[in-house]
């Protein structure tokens, strides 16, 4: 029992401390505070500083894999399974250096990292030495095979 309530309270500790990202009324609020401003035009997101200032774009593209659980179940179609299931791969472009990044978390994480990673000052300027350590802790090249 004491070790059902110790795990308990890491369970409970980690999620206490997690970041929340919402995305409302093109505002990015991160733990209820407002940090960035966004603009979605269909797959693509674009975020902003508050005083306007463009600095990163995150566009999903979507292919799709083989869905290994069709093929394990017994009369897949009755539980309306695919024998393909649809992934993602989130192309990150910082506006100013014209790098980009080929990753799998979504818009919400991205932007996340972006702000824990304290990457962008307030007038839009992007940290070089912190964006070389982001590229190089996010970027997975190997997805960008998957979408070309």
């Amino acid at each position: 029992m004491k070790k059902v309530f110790t795990i308990l309270f890491f369970v409970l500790s980690f999620s206490a401390f997690a970041q929340k990202v919402k995305l409302k009324k093109d505002k990015v609020i991160i733990d209820d505070v407002e940090v960035y401003n966004y603009e979605r035009q269909g797959d693509t997101y674009t975020f902003s500083t508050l005083s306007a200032v463009e600095f990163v774009t995150v566009l999903s593209t979507e292919y799709q894999v083989r869905n290994d659980a069709y093929y394990r179940t017994p009369n897949p179609s009755k539980y309306g399974m695919s024998p393909l299931k649809k992934e993602f791969v989130f192309t990150v472009r910082f506006l100013k250096s014209g790098q980009e990044i080929f990753i799998d978390m979504d818009h919400k994480d991205v932007i996340k990292a972006i702000y824990k990673s304290k990457l962008v000052d307030e007038n839009g300027n992007i940290d070089e030495e912190k964006l070389t350590i982001f590229i190089n802790k996010y970027n997975n090249e190997n997805l960008k095979l998957k979408i070309n």
